[in-house]
């Protein structure tokens, strides 16, 4: 009986195949992940120039900036009162601030509840705070859960601001991690560290706010 030979690959050939596979996903998936989080970044700017045409809007009807002090995590859709000035809490896709009659200053605030709820993106974090009794100044802080920046705004100045931050999910932008507003030309720049979430995520990155 005539035995038929039957061709397949050779192990060396094999080995050639996962070989090259394996290099073609060590390099693409460090750039898909450098992409994604590009994306994120990209929302937490988005979401801090909102904010600031927010807070300018909500200036001309109110003669006082909104800080997001009363923003804390309830269920979306529900507001609750708060919003005196001073230093903010994290802000979250669907919260807002029901900024209460005489909540922000006695002769300033609104002669009637309001709302500042700028638009916040999924899993971006943001901070509005105002000087502490007028409310005539205000910073702002986003950050992405799953980015690897911070930035920042200030009523002072047209620029924005960045810094390195910690690219873990969960890690939320809060008071404290960003500069206090103040009657400084810029509260940001130069050299102001950043906390927190924002306080960068190792040796060689951006460890203090500086201009976008």
């Amino acid at each position: 009986m005539k035995i038929k030979n039957s061709k397949g690959f050779t192990l060396i050939e094999l080995l050639i195949v996962v070989a090259i596979i394996a290099i073609l996903a060590a390099i693409a998936i460090p750039q898909f992940s450098s992409y994604r989080i590009r994306g994120f970044n990209a929302a937490a700017t988005a979401d801090v120039r909102n904010a600031r045409t927010a807070e300018e809007a909500f200036f001309s009807d109110w003669q006082v900036y909104a800080s997001t002090a009363g923003s804390g995590p309830l269920a979306a859709g529900v507001y609750p009162a708060g919003g005196t000035a001073g230093a903010g809490i994290a802000m979250r896709s669907g919260y807002g601030v029901s900024i209460a009659a005489f909540t922000i200053v006695a002769a300033q605030a609104p002669t009637a509840n309001t709302l500042f709820n700028p638009s916040v993106s999924q899993g971006v974090s943001l901070v509005a705070n105002t000087t502490a009794a007028t409310g005539g100044q205000y910073t702002l802080i986003s950050k992405n859960d799953s980015g690897d920046r911070c930035f920042g705004a200030d009523s002072d100045t047209t620029s924005l601001y960045w810094v390195n931050g910690v690219p873990s999910v969960g890690i939320l932008v809060g008071a404290a991690q960003g500069p206090d507003s103040t009657a400084l030309a810029t509260d940001f720049f130069p050299g102001v560290a950043g906390a927190g979430a924002c306080a960068g995520n190792g040796a060689g990155t951006q460890l203090v706010w500086t201009t976008l």
